[in-house]
């Protein structure tokens, strides 16, 4: 009974010995937020409002300075959190979902390996949709699929869903490229540039266009998930469009990501305790009221993945067969 006692005890002293080291380390220190995206969109509105308030959950209570990184749908950011960022817990990061699959396709010059990172978690499970103008005729769902629709890309997401709905369920999307952010393809879908846009564009209208949804002068037509998102209600998901499992194979591989939302994490070989202490205040930030309240204020949704969460879906995803893979990337290649 001596031992037993003797044992707790030092394990409660290794463990406040940790708890001060992981607080002297943080105390007056900044701890860097590289964000894979430019300034203005959904990906830096959410890294902002996070680091106003995930300092008071780290012990030692650091600031953070947010920089952005972007390019190539945020793969820059990974690679450069992978391996240039330092591995003492002082900088984190937030890329796309699609980023932390990039090495299993082999498309874009990764030098990262998706699995390795240490996840935080993410805000949201990503609400990905497909709108149209109130005006178009093209104002459900079935008419996405039949009819030739201009539909307006900016990158990553908003390229990659209209690709996807022409490869693998035979849409015939026209898709205009080069538009430079989200905030561009907004106003060209207001100004009839273009007719629709698809990808994780949900947020961003609830964000930067409230009324848009509110007076509905948007068509909302399709959601872009594997399972249904009741903020959504009724309408239909581009999995009601699949007809084979092999094209719901793909889907899954294609779209599947969303469910990490925007992603929270941290470079490989963070000390234990400073990484663990990084995951545990981002979950805490996720409950906190005057977070909650921010990200209302900003219209942001909050609707928390867990770390474990992400690191099962990337299991998953890393061990696709590989044909499925190939087909997938063949398609990833051909929309870019």
């Amino acid at each position: 009974m001596a031992a037993l006692v003797l044992g707790a005890g030092l394990f409660a002293a290794q463990g406040a010995a940790a708890q001060e080291g992981t607080e002297a380390f943080f105390k007056g220190r900044s701890v860097g937020m590289v964000v894979g995206f430019n300034t203005g969109g959904a990906y830096d509105l959410y890294a902002r409002v996070v680091a106003r308030h995930m300092s008071k959950h780290l012990p030692g209570k650091p600031g953070f300075v947010v920089k952005n990184m972007q390019g190539a749908g945020s793969v820059i950011a990974a690679n450069f959190l992978y391996n240039r960022s330092p591995r003492d817990g002082s900088e984190i990061g937030l890329i796309a979902g699609t980023a932390a699959l990039e090495p299993l396709f082999g498309g874009t010059a990764t030098q990262f390996d998706g699995q390795k990172f240490f996840w935080l978690g993410s805000a949201n499970e990503e609400v990905g949709a497909c709108f149209t103008w109130g005006s178009s005729a093209t104002n459900t769902a079935r008419d996405l699929m039949r009819n030739p629709v201009i539909i307006g890309s900016a990158g990553t997401s908003s390229l990659l869903v209209p690709s996807t709905l022409n490869a693998v369920l035979g849409a015939n999307l026209r898709i205009v490229k080069g538009y430079k952010g989200t905030s561009d393809l907004l106003l060209a879908l207001e100004r009839g540039e273009v007719e629709g846009m698809c990808g994780m564009l949900y947020a961003v209208v609830q964000a930067e266009r409230p009324d848009w949804l509110d007076k509905k002068l948007v068509n909302v037509l399709m959601q872009v998930s594997v399972e249904r998102n009741p903020k959504l209600g009724d309408i239909p998901s581009i999995m009601d469009f699949a007809t084979s499992e092999d094209q719901r194979s793909l889907l899954r591989l294609l779209i599947g990501w969303t469910i990490m939302g925007r992603p929270f994490l941290a470079p490989p070989g963070v000390p234990g305790e400073r990484a663990q202490a990084l995951r545990a205040a981002f979950v805490a930030t996720m409950k906190d009221e005057d977070f909650l309240q921010d990200a209302a204020r900003n219209r942001l949704d909050v609707s928390p993945i867990s770390a474990a969460q992400i690191e099962r879906f990337l299991a998953q995803s890393y061990d696709t067969p590989r044909a499925v893979v190939e087909r997938a990337a063949k398609i990833m290649k051909d929309a870019n």
